[in-house]
């Protein structure tokens, strides 16, 4: 013990705080996350996991969780711009007819079970709103590395499965958009349809203005910017213009226009992907962006108190059964009743079945409106890892089997 208070004091010393946080961060996400992989799990379950071993709710050597906080809202930020990089309208049009309806679907089925749950257990009904919206949207990089194991990443099961989650992410968006006017109209101690939807309106008008101004303007701007710096063939100094515009658009959008910087780096996404040189800044972001993905989902597990769990089972559990039963279920009814085939119906289902980073960057903006409470967030890190951990399990099993099985008695019925 002595030894590790000499360690600490040395590195206050030195002013390696950061440092160590990075250098046994990296190393406990590498390990952890390599061993997740071999076991056929997803790496983020990793990441979080380490997390964890690290934080102040574990025993052992506590890393800086200020540090930590911080180096998580640049995660946010590179996750957020990737998202808004990555976002296609043409592949959710092509997948329209059964996407849209679905997620909505899906997510109001989430957000109405999760309410229900939470306020049955005596927590406020607008906690369970949040944490049902919460836990409506699954995660992309388990998504994508589900479909990309199973080979229908480029099939039309996978299109409608990734078109399915961009809308997801477009309701997430419209929410965290619309935190703050609810949280003032939540203060008000005498309640009408003026006090909702005034608040409302400026909002979404100055969120149209601001994407308008940059699409319009930004556009040309950021454009002119990186094609100036591409021209000098410095990989450095495109990379460095590149995090420049990214913390620029996202940190002016917060300061002026009053929303997320979350939001912002989406809109800083969006517009890089109109310009002519967005191919080389997907080249240049993709490794800044999983380093810090990663640490996103180090410092989410950091903040991990597994004792809140132990207190509330009841509710992890039945929040637990929403998205690994209720969710895929609706899911798959939806893409059957809108006369899908089966075999869509399970991928959509199975794939959806999980939580990830924006559920968490919900949660996390909904405490700071006072929209979420400490325990709930738990409850949905507790329910990202189990259902992270799970869902290529289940999609394995349900997936591969349960079709195979079908198949083979379609073929008996056939002969």
């Amino acid at each position: 013990m002595s030894e590790m208070f000499a360690l600490r004091a040395l590195i206050e010393s030195h002013n390696l705080s950061i440092v160590l946080l990075l250098t046994i961060a990296f190393t406990t996400a590498s390990v952890l996350g390599y061993f997740a992989w071999r076991i056929k799990l997803s790496p983020i379950l990793g990441y979080m996991l380490a997390g964890y071993l690290i934080g102040p709710y574990s025993p052992g050597f506590v890393v800086d969780v200020k540090t930590s906080e911080q180096l998580a809202e640049i995660g946010v930020i590179l996750m957020m711009f990737g998202v808004g990089l990555d976002f296609r309208l043409e592949d959710l049009m092509k997948v329209k007819r059964i996407a849209i309806p679905g997620a909505l679907g899906q997510t109001l089925i989430a957000t109405i079970l999760g309410a229900f749950v939470i306020y049955l257990f005596g927590w406020s009904l607008k906690v369970g709103i949040v944490l049902g919206l919460a836990i409506g949207v699954a995660s992309t990089v388990v998504l994508v590395r589900i479909l990309e194991e199973n080979h229908l990443l480029k099939t039309q099961n996978g299109h409608i499965a990734v078109g399915w989650l961009i809308v997801e992410d477009v309701i997430t968006v419209i929410i965290l958009l619309l935190l703050p006017s609810l949280a003032l109209v939540s203060k008000r101690d005498e309640f009408s349809i003026f006090h909702l939807f005034v608040p409302l309106l400026v909002v979404i008008a100055k969120f149209l203005i601001l994407f308008y101004l940059l699409v319009k303007l930004g556009k040309k701007v950021v454009s002119y910017i990186l094609a100036k710096i591409e021209s000098t063939g410095s990989h450095e100094l495109f990379t460095i213009s590149l995090l420049m515009l990214i913390f620029v658009i996202a940190l002016g959008a917060t300061l002026f226009f009053k929303i997320s910087i979350a939001l912002g780096a989406f809109i800083s996404g969006m517009i890089i992907k109109q310009t002519k040189v967005h191919q080389k800044v997907l080249l240049h972001s993709r490794p800044m962006k999983d380093a810090f993905i990663a640490i996103f989902f180090v410092s989410v597990g950091m903040l991990f108190n597994p004792t809140i769990i132990v207190q509330n089972i009841s509710i992890f559990l039945s929040v637990l059964a929403i998205i690994l039963l209720a969710k895929p279920l609706v899911a798959f009814l939806i893409s059957l009743a809108l006369k899908y085939p089966f075999k869509t119906a399970l991928t959509v289902a199975i794939a959806l079945a999980q939580i990830g980073e924006f559920s968490f960057i919900l949660a996390e903006e909904a405490i700071k409106f006072d929209f979420m409470t400490d325990e709930g967030y738990d409850i949905i890190v507790a329910c990202a890892l189990a259902s992270i951990a799970l869902n290529s399990l289940f999609f394995k099993f349900l997936y591969t089997d349960v079709l195979k099985n079908k198949n083979s008695m379609e073929g008996v019925s056939g002969s």
